[in-house]
């Protein structure tokens, strides 16, 4: 029984942190698949396994359910937050090979949602004003993530000449250190899957 469990948790816990900032989603929610169909699996092969055992899979199981929900919770509450951004975010790299920040999934449900708030605040609200501020200005309306907010990461591989401190000279990152930085200087690096948030 275990061994089924063996791969996905640990890669769902180091990279599925990753999607707060950016990454390729649609491998990530293949692991969120991943997990809950190994779950099922195991949840099926508990009629072999002695009344211990199945204690301690049916706690892991449920952890990793936990896990799955609050990371899809945590994810659509960050979509919705910053809907304007991150459509514009995807807008902007449509056509490039930038790691593109929603899934398809997410892109849909980012547009519907940005769509019906704008509607229900121009029903509720907007259209009730005078004329010089019943209208929205775009720019002024889009909140953006904090991306000078500091982060944890983890190296995955060794990397030369970083700034992670503008202020501060170059340093070389080895695998398997964990620093702390502001997100924007690193972002480059997390794109290309060089170290993990953690």
């Amino acid at each position: 029984l275990s061994s089924s469990l063996e791969y996905c948790p640990s890669n769902f816990i180091s990279s599925g942190i990753n999607a707060e900032y950016g990454g390729k989603n649609e491998s990530q929610q293949e692991l969120v698949d991943c997990l809950l169909e190994q779950c099922e699996s195991v949840e099926s092969n508990f009629s072999r396994a002695s009344s211990f055992a199945v204690g301690i899979h049916q706690l892991e199981i449920q952890r990793i359910k936990y896990m799955s929900t609050d990371y899809l919770r945590t994810r659509l509450h960050k979509i919705e937050k910053h809907a304007e951004y991150a459509l514009e975010e995807q807008k902007d790299q449509d056509g490039e090979e930038g790691v593109l920040k929603l899934s398809p999934a997410e892109f849909v449900y980012a547009r519907e949602h940005f769509r019906n708030l704008q509607l229900h605040l121009k029903e509720t609200a907007l259209k009730h004003m005078p004329s010089p501020f019943n209208n929205l200005d775009k720019k002024k309306s889009i909140t953006a993530p904090n991306l000078n907010s500091f982060i944890f990461f983890k190296v995955k591989e060794d990397t030369n000449n970083v700034l992670i401190d503008p202020r501060g000279d170059p340093v070389d990152l080895s695998r398997d250190e964990i620093h702390i930085s502001k997100f924007l200087p690193i972002a480059t690096l997390l794109n290309e899957r060089k170290i993990n948030l953690v």
